[in-house]
């Protein structure tokens, strides 16, 4: 399968880290998987370009709203991962909460990524509005994905 991962891949961070790390995995599992930085896309209507002209599948987002937000609409299956920006402050931010509220209900799976040094207990005390429950996996474990649809 041919997919899009959109994630803030800033240098030397643990979003890039984790972005990478996730994309061997999925490489490893026999997926083409595009990289790319959800901060190269200024609309929706770029990564709909990309998608068209790649010829890619679904798609995946590090982040609610940094990535997820760029995927919707796009009438291809899309996965995402909570991140503890996601969990930790822009769940309390409004605008960005009903935005992230959007993408969960469109989204075909959710990860959530529990790190001790991130999300203040083991439930955060908020979470975006949602259709389902993520599936939550601790940060760093090994999950081989052999298909899109492992992230339920």
């Amino acid at each position: 399968m041919r997919l899009l991962f959109l994630a803030v891949l800033r240098p030397h961070t643990g979003n890039a880290v984790t972005a990478q790390r996730v994309r061997d995995h999925l490489e490893a599992a026999g997926h083409v998987c595009l990289l790319r930085d959800a901060f190269d896309f200024d609309s929706p209507a770029a990564v709909a370009a990309l998608i068209q002209a790649e010829g890619l599948e679904a798609a995946l987002a590090l982040h609610l709203y940094r990535g997820g937000r760029l995927l919707r609409g796009h009438g291809i299956p899309f996965g995402v991962v909570f991140g503890g920006t996601d969990l930790n402050e822009d769940v309390h931010q409004g605008e960005k909460n009903q935005v992230m509220g959007k993408v969960l209900e469109e989204a075909s799976r959710m990860l959530r990524v529990k790190s001790t040094s991130r999300v203040k207990g083991s439930q955060p005390r908020r979470t975006p509005p949602s259709a389902g429950t993520p599936s939550c996996r601790a940060q760093g474990s090994t999950r081989v994905l052999t298909t899109y649809t492992c992230f339920s």
